[in-house]
């Protein structure tokens, strides 16, 4: 076998965002938009340990982000 040849578990995530534009005047508006990434807060595994003198050889130790929510407010003028 060749190196980086043991494949992690399978992941998947879905992300969703939502975005609303405000008109305050002619030239100037505010937008509102707020994302989720991992939405569905589904489990994600790390890769498994690759270190053939480690103890824990072959395990998965860790996993990746949880679901986060980000909001933001932007005023365009």
């Amino acid at each position: 076998m060749g190196t980086n040849t043991i494949q992690g578990p399978h992941t998947w995530q879905f992300d969703a965002a939502l975005v609303r534009v405000f008109k305050m005047r002619e030239t100037q508006n505010v937008e509102a938009r707020i994302e989720a990434y991992n939405v569905t807060n589904s489990l994600r595994l790390g890769t498994p340990i690759t270190n053939f003198s480690a103890g824990n050889f072959g395990q998965v130790n860790s996993s990746l982000d949880p679901r986060l929510l980000q909001f933001a407010l932007k005023y365009v003028f």
